[in-house]
């Protein structure tokens, strides 16, 4: 898989190697001294300009020292992640016009998104989600949506907490899946996960897998092999990737191309994480097929993406929804909550340049969750 790239990520890995040391916690990050972004390298003909920067995940949670008679208070809930990345999207375009590789070269999956900051956010925030009493998983995201609108959301977090196979559709950096995998190594009670990240673009990959390196995560190829660690024991989370083009035929990678059946993990079912992916009304249904056939085949499955409000192509969610329904699935749409700054002064925000939009404004988000009951 990916052969042609294998010297540039080597490359890569080791130049982050060998320019610190990588510690044994799978949250340990350099000294906060260092300063982000910082260069990696200037680019070359087979690997674009890279930086390495560090990313807060911050969301709110529930305080734990809140009891149920006294007025709810929020806790910031922080991750950091190291993302390794093109320095911004021009230095890359610039590189493709150098390097004569701007037939069909697209850009934009060198940039944090938005949607992607939010959907990790949303992953973080859920595996802290505690059981009420009644067994439904706490969320206030749901309230106002009617009563099978709600379960429906609750079942796909509650998902999203126990299912073994993780996969990030139209990865780019991958963002949302890399903060789900280190966020889960301390989170899901000791839950051994595969993470597979999927795109067209083998650049993208490569940084997926450099920062999942750097983040203490176990890498590994898409195998029926099981990966294993020093003593002979799976490692908890395992990161893998592939190159995927669901409008390609030889290229459209379903769940059995995923070798996850010969695995052996506590449960086969799958979830795919995806954001800013609807572009093109034409192509949703396409896009629906996709999403039922990485989903187990039988058991079916969640999906949750996250998209602007405003939608990049006026359409595609409404087309969505009707490929979705008339395959089988089902679909609910609610507004992610705006992080703020909580009162805290501008340094310890939550908010992060990414925050803004292409337009210049703080981004507002959409949670698009899908439903498949499998065959």
């Amino acid at each position: 898989m990916m052969s042609s790239g294998v010297n540039a990520i080597a490359t890569l890995l080791a130049i982050l190697l060998t320019s610190f040391a990588i510690t044994t916690s799978a949250f340990s990050v350099p000294p906060m001294a260092t300063s982000y972004p910082r260069p990696l390298h200037p680019g070359g003909f087979s690997l674009p300009p890279m930086v390495e920067d560090l990313i807060p995940i911050a969301t709110t949670i529930a305080s734990a020292a809140a009891d149920k008679d006294s007025q709810s208070k929020d806790e910031i809930l922080q991750k950091d992640l190291l993302l390794v990345r093109p320095p911004d999207m021009e230095s890359l375009w610039e590189w493709y016009a150098h390097t004569k590789r701007q037939t069909d070269s697209d850009p934009s999956w060198g940039r944090i998104w938005p949607t992607a900051l939010s959907l990790a956010r949303f992953t973080l925030q859920s595996l802290h989600s505690g059981e009420e009493e009644d067994g439904s998983i706490d969320t206030n995201l749901a309230s106002e949506l009617n009563e099978q609108d709600q379960d429906i959301v609750k079942q796909a977090i509650k998902a999203l907490q126990t299912t073994s196979h993780i996969i990030e559709l139209g990865c780019g950096l991958g963002l949302a899946g890399l903060s789900f995998a280190v966020s889960a190594a301390t989170e899901s009670k000791n839950i051994k996960r595969t993470v597979t990240f999927l795109d067209r673009e083998p650049y993208a990959l490569h940084c997926v897998m450099a920062s999942a390196a750097i983040n203490n995560l176990a890498t590994a190829p898409i195998s029926s092999e099981q990966e294993v660690v020093a003593g002979g024991t799976p490692p908890l989370i395992t990161a893998r990737s592939s190159i995927d083009d669901w409008t390609s035929t030889d290229k459209n990678i379903s769940y059995k191309d995923l070798q996850l059946d010969a695995l052996d993990y506590d449960n086969k079912q799958t979830l795919i994480l995806a954001s800013d992916i609807l572009y093109e009304p034409s192509s949703m249904d396409s896009l629906a097929t996709k999403l039922r056939n990485l989903l187990h085949p039988t058991d079916g499955g969640y999906v949750l993406i996250t998209d602007p409000e405003k939608e990049r192509t006026s359409g595609c969610r409404s087309a969505l929804v009707e490929s979705v329904k008339e395959i089988g699935g089902q679909l609910v749409m609610l507004p992610m909550p705006q992080p703020k700054n909580n009162g805290m002064a501008m340094n310890k925000s939550m908010l992060v340049e990414s925050d803004v939009d292409i337009d210049g404004n703080l981004a507002k988000t959409v949670l698009i969750v899908v439903h498949f009951n499998g065959a």
